[in-house]
């Protein structure tokens, strides 16, 4: 902008500085953490029982007679 009879006006508006100056919420960064943490105890219950497949699978496959999980006591 150049005033009629002057030097040039300088800006009003704040300089641009390629991000958005409003914060991430922190109910929203809540909600996200929390829904990343249900999708990695998911995803670590899903690679077990995909594991667990896999080695009945194994067993099975190897033409073996007894493939069932054993149960061990722990005491006498």
């Amino acid at each position: 902008m150049k005033d009629e009879n002057g030097p040039p006006v300088p800006s009003v508006e704040p300089p641009h500085r390629g991000y958005d100056s409003r914060p991430i919420p922190d109910r929203l960064l809540a909600i996200f953490l929390a829904v990343l943490v249900v999708a990695l105890v998911l995803g670590y219950l899903f690679v077990n029982k995909l594991a667990e497949i896999s080695s009945e699978e194994d067993c099975a496959l190897a033409r073996r007679k007894n493939c069932a999980a054993v149960d061990v006591p722990s005491g006498r």
